[in-house]
């Protein structure tokens, strides 16, 4: 049924153009009338199907891929987005949408405030680039040296500026407020606090939704699955403080080297044989370092890697075996262990009854279907730390092209079909249209 007004202004009257019923604002049956005997409100104050919506995304598509290719060629890593967040502000204040300043990073979020106040929804972007070189021979490849898109950032920032484009143009048929997070430094594990700090000033949003892009999911499938979706993770770094010597006399010495190794193959056995085999976990290893010389036993051994797991709970768990393992390992090797741990977030947890009906809106979408993978991602997001704290999702767009090798990411070569982008701006703006109608 249509929205109508009686020359354009209240009471509303509701029209069901098959049958030319027409009802009131309690859908009680007032009338049979022709489509000659309604005076029609102006088109852009009609309620506006999905269909419509489909359609301005599409029109929106050159945008939105434009958007892209200009991130993509001017990357720039955590702590230092300062032109991506004055182009992104730039956009917005182009578009007429106010924004604020996440001080002290470069995050921004933009309001664009529906009809009434109603519900809060908030969406987010991560902005920042990684430190690698790219060697994908794009046209629009980076031009800062050492510096890329590798992980679909660009891609993140572009598809949120289409949906700021889309609800802007029908924020008058939204019953609440939409919030567009750009959200600084993701990838070394920081931003979120500005975020978070942000919302609790302004009394927060009742959901809160985000995409991150993926290169080895194929195009045209989104995953969308309840619970866990990204691993939860932190980065740990052991010294292994021993008392070096002469090469020639172990006996007179305290390893460090043997001790680091032995320690290292013993945490590698944590997911096996000491940690919740139920859940899907990793202590991996990727740095040591000891020694300037093959004749000397150096003083200490350093050992740097890191950590995921999927199920709460599970960062604790598995701190306080590493602590259990380097303290028998130290009282073998006569040696002292010091464990410290950074970067720690949750995994990115999806709210379950919120899932079945994201998965019928992703459906919607022209070109897009839901995946039929059920197993969550193992990489970390620290979209977990504000999942923790409001209700929503992380949904994961494929954009892995047809029949090429589909880089991972990070990789210097990583890259995703644009075609995607649209669907996943979509996607978005469907489900905000759909929680504030």
């Amino acid at each position: 049924m249509s929205l109508l007004y009686k020359n354009d202004v209240k009471p509303r009257f509701f029209l069901d153009r098959q049958t030319s019923m027409l009802y009131n604002s309690d859908i009680k049956l007032i009338s049979y009338l022709t489509i000659k005997e309604v005076n029609y409100m102006p088109e852009s104050r009609k309620e506006r199907n999905m269909a419509d919506l489909g359609k301005l995304f599409q029109e929106a598509e050159p945008y939105i891929i434009e958007m892209r290719r200009w991130f993509h060629q001017h990357p720039e890593v955590s702590l230092k987005e300062e032109k991506t967040s004055e182009k992104i502000k730039e956009e917005l204040a182009a578009m007429g949408i106010p924004y604020e300043e996440l001080k002290p990073s470069y995050g921004v979020v933009a309001t664009i405030q529906g009809k009434d106040s109603g519900k809060v929804i908030g969406a987010r972007a991560d902005i920042d680039a990684l430190p690698v070189t790219e060697d994908t021979g794009l046209e629009f490849s980076s031009c800062n040296v050492g510096e890329m898109h590798a992980c679909g950032h660009d891609a993140h920032i572009a598809m949120l500026l289409g949906v700021a484009k889309v609800m802007n143009q029908i924020k008058d048929e939204l019953n609440g407020t939409v919030k567009l997070v750009f959200q600084a430094a993701e990838e070394i594990g920081l931003g979120y606090k500005e975020v978070l700090d942000y919302f609790h000033e302004k009394g927060g949003v009742d959901r809160m939704i985000g995409l991150h892009i993926w290169s080895t999911l194929p195009q045209g499938e989104m995953l969308l699955i309840p619970g866990s979706v990204f691993a939860g993770g932190t980065g740990f770094k052991c010294k292994v403080n021993g008392q070096g010597g002469h090469g020639a006399r172990p006996d007179l010495v305290k390893d460090p080297v043997k001790a680091a190794c032995d320690l290292v193959l013993k945490l590698a056995a944590i997911p096996s044989n000491f940690y919740d085999v139920l859940d899907h976990s990793v202590v991996s290893v990727g740095q040591i370092h000891a020694g300037t010389q093959g004749n000397i036993f150096p003083s200490y051994a350093e050992v740097d890697g890191t950590t995921r797991f999927y199920k709460d709970g599970g960062e604790q768990a598995i701190k306080a075996i590493m602590r259990q393992i380097a303290d028998g390992v130290g009282a073998t090797y006569g040696v002292d262990i010091e464990v410290t741990h950074r970067g720690e977030i949750p995994p990115v947890y999806n709210t379950p009854d919120y899932i079945p009906r994201a998965r019928e809106l992703a459906a919607e979408v022209e070109g897009l279907t839901v995946s039929s993978q059920t197993d969550p991602i193992c990489a970390g997001d620290n979209f977990g730390m504000i999942l923790r704290e409001y209700p929503g999702f992380y949904g994961v767009l494929g954009a892995g092209k047809t029949d090429e090798y589909n880089y991972p990411q990070h990789h210097a070569k990583f890259d995703i079909q644009e075609t995607e982008f649209r669907k996943g701006a979509e996607f978005m703006g469907r489900y905000i249209a759909d929680y504030l109608k």
